[in-house]
């Protein structure tokens, strides 16, 4: 009896392992947002008191993720590219030209793992996560003539919380809301942080 029950417990667990590991777990999406620099002063001051401009901007990029059968921890890959951008009246103080352009943009790979920590039903699926990221910073034009040394490659990390959307077995919207510093680590003396918070949706296509 022992050996029977034994034997319908390992039959059990490979037929739900089986289940599980045949389901949707590699998936690529792609989509985009929102990105709100947040700090440093310098970039958010208007172009008339000195500054770059910077508010909010749009972003985009592609997904992956991948999911570990009984495991509520998906590791995920990311790149996206935020543009950035200011305009406005110059102070002859600040700047030479009356009318000021101003553009930069940041280039974000990372990597890092989201904890899908409430399955509920009706396909929405929450989650908190943890990513790591290098960060590209091209250098910053004004009227399209470049600010000397102000290209530079930092790393940098962000939290935050969404939730898949199931819109079809194979077919998710992922929206997902983040806190990003993108010069955590890396900075030269006197280098203030450069934060953002960013808003993104992704369309996700579910494979294997």
């Amino acid at each position: 009896m022992k050996s029977l029950r034994t034997m319908v417990l390992c039959l059990t667990a490979f037929l739900l392992l089986s289940s599980t590991s045949s389901a949707q777990l590699f998936q690529i999406g792609a989509g985009g947002g929102l990105t709100q620099i947040l700090a440093p002063e310098y970039y958010t001051k208007s172009v008339g008191d000195g500054g770059l401009g910077f508010s909010t901007e749009w972003n985009a990029g592609v997904i992956a993720k991948l999911g570990l059968p009984l495991i509520p921890i998906t590791p995920r890959a990311y790149f996206l590219y935020h543009s950035l951008s200011g305009s406005g009246e110059a102070d002859p103080q600040y700047y030479q030209d009356q009318s000021v352009d101003i553009t930069q943009s940041i280039s974000e790979l990372g990597l890092g793992v989201q904890y899908n920590f409430l399955p509920l039903p009706a396909g929405f699926d929450p989650y908190i996560a943890l990513d790591i990221a290098y960060n590209s910073f091209s250098s910053i034009d004004v009227n399209d003539n470049e600010v000397a040394d102000s290209k530079q490659n930092r790393f940098g990390g962000g939290i935050g919380i969404g939730t898949e959307i199931t819109i079809i077995p194979i077919i998710n919207v992922d929206v997902y809301a983040s806190y990003k510093m993108f010069n955590l680590i890396g900075k030269e003396d006197g280098e203030e942080n450069v934060t953002a918070f960013t808003l993104d949706a992704f369309i996700m296509f579910s494979f294997l």
